[in-house]
């Protein structure tokens, strides 16, 4: 079971968070992105890794970057990922 399979098909809501983090596998989890209650971004670490997740509405959960763990700049390079992703989305439904 990855990650993925873990979040609900929607962003995921501030309660969830502390169940996602005592998930198997999750070493931590941290929101990234937040609308109101909505979490739409995230930084989650499994074993040695960090993955940016991001949710689109059109195509749920994804995975928008994954970097090894163990420096700081490996998160601050996880949400400037998230930045960029959610930046192009934005523009994407701005043309729709």
């Amino acid at each position: 079971m990855t990650v993925l399979d873990s979040l609900p098909p929607r962003p995921l809501r501030s309660s969830e968070l502390q169940a996602l983090r005592d998930a198997d596998g999750v070493t931590e989890a941290a929101p990234l992105g937040v609308d109101d209650d909505d979490i739409r971004a995230l930084a989650v670490q499994t074993d040695e890794t960090i993955h940016g997740l991001g949710y689109d509405p059109d195509t749920g959960w994804t995975v928008v970057d994954s970097r090894e763990a163990g420096d700081p700049e490996d998160l601050a390079a996880v949400r400037d990922s998230l930045k960029s992703w959610e930046a192009t989305r934005a523009a994407v439904d701005a043309d729709e």
